[in-house]
């Protein structure tokens, strides 16, 4: 090649002639063949995700938008992963619901719009649960046992308060071997609440596992997300 300073010979692809020290042109890169062009992406920007594979899916770093349409395309699915964008925007999207649920049942003299509100959450809340405990690597049965020991808290709540009612009334409609006895409220009250700490561990560890960053790689539940 000849050096564009001096015209002398120099040696292919050296970046300056050894001559006079003119720095030389150099070949623009050729890109590998048959390399298909990468995406971007951009982090938690659910948009420009979307943009780049033209579909709503997951798991994916969602906007509000769509992980509200994930939250009902998604409501009986109990596999596959859901990130943390996905679980704490259809978290707040229900917390919005069920607050204007209450206002309405405040001031109408029926009160079900707060139940129908629950009835038609809990279904797609213990799915998309499962789903943000699988993007963690973890299983979800935990989700179900947790929801089952709450459950029954609940039900002994309900009991204990039956009963206690008894006891503050003199009246004993409880079985023979139930004694409501003042004597034996407090000890009845502390069982209860011992017992409550088991679900509120466990709702403890649930909020935790759902603030927990999803595991970058490729899991059993699904592909990493993007």
């Amino acid at each position: 090649m000849k050096c564009i300073g001096c015209d002398n010979d120099i040696p292919n692809g050296v970046k300056f002639c050894p001559v006079c020290g003119a720095r030389q042109p150099q070949p623009a890169p050729v890109p590998p063949r048959n390399m298909p062009p990468q995406p971007q992406y951009n982090g938690y920007n659910g948009n420009n995700a979307q943009a780049c594979t033209g579909e709503i899916s997951s798991p994916k770093y969602v906007d509000f938008g769509d992980a509200i349409k994930l939250f009902f395309i998604n409501y009986v699915n109990f596999k596959g992963r859901s990130t943390r964008s996905e679980y704490w925007f259809a978290f707040l999207f229900t917390m919005i619901v069920y607050i204007c649920c209450w206002l309405i049942d405040f001031v109408l003299p029926v009160k079900v719009c707060t139940t129908i509100a629950q009835m038609t959450f809990l279904v797609p809340t213990l799915s998309i649960l499962f789903r943000r405990f699988h993007d963690t690597g973890r299983t979800g049965t935990f989700v179900i046992i947790n929801y089952i020991v709450g459950l029954v808290w609940g039900v002994l709540l309900v009991v204990f308060g039956i009963l206690a009612l008894f006891a503050a009334f003199g009246a004993d409609l409880s079985p023979k071997s139930i004694d409501v006895s003042p004597a034996n409220f407090f000890e009845m009250f502390g069982l209860i609440g011992l017992f409550g700490l088991i679900p509120f561990g466990m709702n403890v560890y649930q909020i935790v596992v759902c603030c927990t960053p999803s595991v970058s790689y490729e899991n059993k539940y699904g592909r990493a997300p993007f």
